[in-house]
């Protein structure tokens, strides 16, 4: 097995993991919830420079282009980081950040900042006071 085949395996399980324990959890997290994408976008970003200072900012486009399968998954990348940005941009917005600057880094960096953007939402977020239930009058 190669280096980048036990990378690769090595990521799914990490990946896998969190999902499912995230599953598991019933109350929300008392730490700081925002160093969890924090600390994901770190490796994420670096991997991705040494990606490209290899083989330079286009490499990815002969893999993408040179099958159906290359194809098929740049075609979910972008579907996956389109919809999560979609789903993610109101909150973004309701914790007061400008939806255009975020757009333009999800745009040029894909998942990197996308990821960037949940850990600033997210600490954004637990930065607001917790919601008072509202009294009813009698």
């Amino acid at each position: 097995m190669s280096e980048m085949e036990v990378i690769g395996l090595a990521g799914f399980a990490v990946a896998a993991t969190i999902m499912l324990l995230v599953t598991q959890t019933k109350e929300r997290v008392s730490w700081p919830a925002w160093l969890v994408p924090a600390a994901a976008v770190v490796p994420l970003a670096g991997l991705a420079g040494i990606a490209m200072a290899e083989a330079g900012l286009f490499g990815f486009w002969p893999l993408m282009t040179g099958s159906p399968w290359g194809l098929q998954i740049w075609l979910d990348r972008l579907a996956s980081v389109a919809v999560a940005f979609f789903l993610l941009q109101n909150r973004a917005r309701a914790a007061g950040m400008k939806s255009e600057v975020w757009v333009l880094a999800v745009i040029f960096t894909g998942a990197v900042g996308l990821v960037a953007m949940l850990a600033r939402t997210v600490h954004l977020e637990g930065r607001k006071p917790a919601a008072t239930p509202m009294r009813t009058a009698r």
